[in-house]
Formats: C-alpha cells, sequence, structure tokens
C-alpha cells in the first residue's frame, strides 16, 4: 500500500487559466518523477532540482497515451520557468513555443494503491516560487485503465471548477477554521539561547525535509517582526477575563490585540483593532469603550522580538508557525517557540478535525529536534500574560 507513481504533467498555461482560450498543442507531456512522497496528501512540494524523470511520455488530449521518449534514468527536465536556473535539464517539446503555447508544469497527478484498488490524486500547479513549486489537490479517484494521468485531469476539471479557479488566484487559496480563536502550543526554553540561531536551524531543517510531513509555507519560509507592547489584564467580569494589549506600530498608531481566557490553555479567543489612534494617558479609556466597565490593572511594558518560521502540513493542509520569540519586560526574559495554527489551504480532503492533532504531531517533532540540537524546552500553554503577572510580583 502506498504511492505507486508520481506524475507531473506539462501543458499550456490555459489549461488552468481558462481566460486564455483553448490548448494549441497537439497532446500534453507527462513525465514519471523519480521521487515519489511518502503518502498522497494534499499539497505537494516540488523543487527544481526534484524534477528528474524515469520516463517521458506524450499524453492525448482525449486521454491516452501517444507517444514514448527516450529517456534516462533520473534525467533532470527542464520547466521553462524563471526560477529553474538548471541550463544542463532536458528541454521539452513545446519549451521553445511562443507565447501561451509553452507547456509548464500544470498539474502533479499520484497513483496510490490502497485497499479498495489503485487511486489517482490530482493537483493543480498553485504556486510558483524561487523555491519550487506548490501543487495543490483538487480530486481523488479511480485511476484509468491505462494508467494515463489525462482521464484523472479531464474529470478533476469537470467536476473541481471551483477549486481549479482557487488554485489560480493566490488571494483565495487559503481559509481560516476557528475565526477569532488562536490555537497554539508553547515550547518554553529551560535555559537562554540564541532565537535567531534557533529559527535558522528551524529554517533549514523544513528546507531539507527533516519534519516528517511539512513542507516550506514558500514565499513566506522565514518573518522577522519586533514591537513594544503595553498590556493591561482584564480582571472583572468573567467573560471578557485576559487581557488587552497595545502594540505601537511605525505610524505612530497602534494594533490593539484581544486575548480573553481565563486560564492558559490550547485555545484562546482573540481579535484585533488595527489602526487605532490612541495616545498612551488614553489606553484605559480606550478599553473602556470598547469593552464596557471592566475591572484591569497595567501591567510591566514590554518588548517582543519573533522570527517565524512558516510550514504547511502536505498530509492535512493546515498551515502552521514555529514562532521564536524573545520577551523581555522588567528585566526579566523569556524565550518560547510558539507553535501556532494560522489556516488552511482550500483543497480536496481538507478536514476541521485535524487542525488539533497535526499541530500536536508538529510540536512534537520539533521538541524532538531541538533537544538533538542541545536546546531543553518544556511543552505548555504558558502565556504572556502570567509571564507578565510574575514580573509584576517581583517588582
Amino acid at each position: 500500500m502506498g504511492v505507486t507513481a508520481s506524475w507531473l504533467v506539462f501543458d499550456e498555461i490555459g489549461t488552468s487559466f481558462t481566460s486564455f482560450g483553448p490548448p494549441t498543442t497537439p497532446s500534453m507531456i507527462a513525465i514519471q518523477l523519480t521521487r515519489t512522497p511518502a503518502f498522497a496528501g494534499t499539497t505537494e512540494w516540488l523543487p527544481y532540482h526534484e524534477v528528474t524523470a524515469d520516463r517521458i511520455r506524450s499524453v492525448s488530449r482525449s486521454g491516452g497515451w501517444s507517444e514514448d521518449w527516450p529517456c534516462s534514468r533520473a534525467e533532470p527536465v527542464g520547466t521553462c520557468l524563471p526560477f529553474d536556473r538548471r541550463e544542463a535539464a532536458r528541454r521539452l517539446p513545446f519549451a521553445d513555443a511562443d507565447r501561451a503555447a509553452v507547456q509548464v508544469p500544470a498539474f502533479l497527478v499520484t497513483d496510490e494503491e490502497t485497499e479498495t484498488g489503485t487511486r489517482s490524486h490530482v493537483y493543480c500547479c498553485s504556486r510558483i516560487r524561487e523555491s519550487g513549486m506548490l501543487f495543490s489537490r483538487i480530486w481523488s479517484g479511480p485511476t484509468a485503465p491505462d494508467g494515463s494521468p489525462a482521464p484523472s485531469i479531464l474529470t478533476a476539471c469537470r467536476e473541481q471548477p471551483g477549486l481549479l479557479r482557487r488554485c489560480t488566484d493566490e488571494h483565495v487559496q487559503t481559509m481560516r477554521f476557528h475565526d477569532d480563536v488562536e490555537i497554539e502550543l508553547k515550547l518554553t526554553l529551560e535555559e537562554p539561547d540564541s532565537p535567531w540561531r534557533i529559527a535558522c536551524e528551524l529554517a533549514k531543517a523544513v528546507q531539507h525535509r527533516k519534519l516528517s510531513g511539512y513542507i516550506p509555507d514558500l514565499g513566506n519560509e522565514l518573518q522577522r517582526w519586533t514591537y513594544e507592547q503595553d498590556t493591561f489584564e482584564i480582571l472583572e467580569p468573567e467573560d471578557k477575563m485576559g487581557y488587552v494589549a497595545f502594540m505601537s506600530d511605525s505610524d505612530g498608531s497602534h494594533v490593539v490585540k484581544y486575548k480573553f481566557f481565563t486560564h492558559d490553555s490550547l485555545r484562546r479567543v482573540e481579535r484585533f483593532d488595527d489602526g487605532v489612534r490612541v495616545e498612551p494617558h488614553s489606553f484605559e479609556e480606550y478599553i473602556r469603550t470598547q469593552l464596557g466597565d471592566v475591572s484591569m490593572r497595567r501591567l510591566p511594558h514590554m518588548t517582543r522580538t519573533r522570527f517565524d518560521v512558516n510550514v504547511e502540513s502536505a498530509r492535512t493542509g493546515h498551515f502552521f508557525g514555529l514562532e521564536m520569540d524573545e520577551v523581555r519586560a522588567g528585566g526579566r526574559v523569556m524565550q518560547q517557540l510558539e507553535v501556532e495554527y494560522h489556516k488552511t489551504r482550500a483543497c480536496h480532503g481538507v478536514r476541521e478535525d485535524t487542525v488539533e492533532p497535526e499541530l500536536s504531531r508538529l510540536a512534537d517533532q520539533v521538541q524532538s529536534l531541538l533537544k538533538a540540537e542541545g536546546v531543553m524546552t518544556r511543552s505548555g500553554y504558558f502565556s504572556k500574560l502570567s509571564f507578565l503577572r510574575q514580573v509584576a510580583v517581583a517588582g
């Protein structure tokens, strides 16, 4: 049981972007990739150096195989994409065609042997970046009798036009389960270390596929953040307990963050007001205009520096941040790696009930990787609010 073959299918860009009109070339070209994925998940990342073929075949647009092309084992094949700089890679037919007739990777079809027979999973190319191509699953179903990927592609495009459309518009490719709810597990460092070093090591681990089942969030692999924050703990009433934080922005405005929770936990209600113009002496007044007559206390001022390594679960389509934090307040320092759910790719087979198990699986792998690097952590939900409470008590 498992994946038996993976076909990268080259076609004109108009196959996915239908406004370009019907294709003009007589056939598609399918290359059987040397590397097959360990499983058929929701998403596949294909770096350019992994585009090597054990077999090259042309496929008629009616669905069947039409011609075999000579191919040596693990032969590098060029993609005609601007970031593919392998000059020695083989150029396929139609690589030198004019304008939209150039054939580029359009679909990935993975065949999987299951208990009920062979199934094909069709993925549409949804993102092109310097670090590779991303393919998102739009359909799964029985494999064609002759093994050709074309019938599956034709069926997928016919039955899933909505998903195909989303794969060609980067602004609508993701969604979020649990709006206004933060889902986050924290790994608190037991000894001081370099947050930047840890973030870089995690980023390298993701690039080299050392976190099983997780791939980079292409184009957002590593991000850096820093800001100052004024925090007010909300003591009463119970349904508004938690805190309100004012994070200063470069234009003089503030991002106001609300977190509502009675105790540190995996899930907390979270929402934001952006671009708020308010002076520091009016913070408490602003809170009361938003939350009503609440009891609050001001906590020590803090600074926060964060380095985010962003990943996507290739199994489930969920995005997570590995957020390496350093927080300073009142002369104290806390370092944490937060593992946080961000969003979910809109593709075939995604499920809400896999968010928490996949977050836990990722956190376990990250904690083991850090331990191997000599970085010991405590897993839990210790919040910034709990840290600032300790700082306030210590004076």
